[in-house]
This record gives C-alpha cells, structure tokens and sequence, in this order.
C-alpha cells in the first residue's frame, strides 16, 4: 500500500531511491517567489542528501522544469511579448543558457538520469481524462516499476498508488 509521507518523515526513507518532481526542482533551483515550498523543499533536499538517499530524475521532468521556468521568466521580464519572440529574442535567449547551465550543472550532477521507453499500449493507457495529466502518468509508472519515492507538492499524485513524499496538506488529508 502507497504512503504519503511528510516532509520531516524524511528519515524513515533513509534507503530509498527519490525520484524528484519538476514543481520541486523549479522550488529548488529557481526562484518563485513561493518562499515557504521553497524553504521546506530546500531543507529535506539538503537533509536527504545528507542522509544518502539517491536522488533521481527523467528526461520528461527535465523538459517540463526547462518549459515551465521559461514561462515564468517570460512573465517576469516581457509578459507583453509573446512567448515565442520572447524565446527567440535575446533576453529569452539568456534565460535558456541560464536554465541549462543550472540543469547541467546542479541537476544532472546530482541526480540520477531514470529512463523508460514507453510501449504503444502503455501510452494508450495514459490517453484518459482523470487528475495526472500525460508527464504525470508517466513518472507515476517510472516510481512505481523503479519503487521510487516521489517528492513532490503536486495534489495531483495524492492518489497515484505510489509512495510520496510532500509538504502538501492536500496530499497528505
């Protein structure tokens, strides 16, 4: 049976694997302005790392941290352009070089790189209308075949079958 586990629980998955969600990175290495997720997502980050824990990541997590802090610079630098020529213009172009520089060097250096290549069946499965959309479902079957813990604060998962880790009230209700 899945649990949901608090952040301060974080010493009972002391030999677990830890996949990390991509709203917890972004809380991580990007600013949001979101200072509480920020602060507590920082503190286990740091706690399981040196607690031992190895961490993980995919490419679809990758992805989805690189688009979605784009977005968010986008809104704060220029959000009367629009987002394709912010991207191409040189202020988007500088966010990018940002963004990757952080991917590479603070995420891949610290994370382990889990991949699945997706059968036509399974892909179909995800094809239903419910509360994880396409990524969602796709890290769910990641944690569950690889019995991944995910840190995550995305309500979303509260009922995926998986064990989670979350400062999330909603999650953990």
């Amino acid at each position: 049976m899945a649990t949901n586990y608090k952040l301060q629980d974080f010493t009972q998955l002391a030999e677990r694997n830890i996949f990390v969600d991509a709203n917890v990175l972004i809380y991580l290495f990007w600013p949001t302005g979101q200072h509480s997720f920020e602060y507590d997502y920082a503190r286990v980050f740091r706690n399981i790392l040196r607690q031992g824990n190895n961490l993980f990541v995919d490419f679809l997590v990758i992805s989805e941290v690189i688009n979605r802090v784009i977005r968010i610079e986008h809104k704060k630098i220029n959000p009367n352009q629009k987002f394709k020529d912010f991207r191409n213009s040189q202020d988007g172009k500088a966010v990018l070089r940002d963004i990757f520089i952080i991917v590479k060097d603070d995420i891949l250096n610290r994370f382990n790189v889990v991949g699945k290549s997706f059968e036509k069946k399974e892909i179909e499965s995800f094809l239903t209308v419910d509360e994880l959309d396409v990524i969602d479902k796709a890290t769910v079957t990641i944690c569950f075949e690889n019995n991944l813990v995910l840190l995550t604060n995305d309500r979303d998962f509260k009922n995926s079958g998986i064990d989670i880790l979350t400062g999330n009230p909603r999650i953990l209700n």
